[in-house]
């Protein structure tokens, strides 16, 4: 496995918080809808209904966010089948830690007990980048 292909679990964790945050912004646009105005007088078709716009849009990004969870699934797969090839306890920890948790350089010093920058180094080292 390459560094580049470790680091795509962060960047779909990244795609996975921006869809979230736009379907939730678009589900509070539609909460403040103006109802419809029942009246006695006939309508001419159907016309423009801004509420099938809102629809679409939320079914769409429902099934980005749908393929995003499959993909990032997949690949904590591959990076668990990759862990398990690893024999340094400490590197598969780190590894672990920033690509599958997702955690800060700080984070995973203060969970190893060492500073952040000896952890990205043996992270970096492992994957043969300076």
């Amino acid at each position: 496995m390459t560094f580049d292909e470790a680091s795509q679990i962060y960047y779909i964790n990244v795609e996975i918080k921006a869809i979230r945050l736009e379907l939730a912004k678009l589900k509070e646009e539609r909460r403040y809808y103006k109802p419809n105005i029942i009246s006695d007088m006939p309508r001419g078709g159907r016309g423009y209904d801004p509420q099938d716009e809102y629809l679409a849009r939320e079914q769409e990004l429902e099934d980005m966010l749908n393929y995003a969870l499959r993909k990032l699934q997949y690949e904590r797969r591959r990076i668990e089948e990759f862990l398990n090839t690893v024999d340094d306890a400490e590197t598969r920890l780190i590894i672990r830690l920033r690509c599958v948790n997702n955690m800060k350089w700080e984070e995973i010093g203060e969970e190893i007990n060492t500073d952040r920058r000896t952890a990205s180094r043996k992270f970096y080292k492992f994957f043969g980048k300076k």
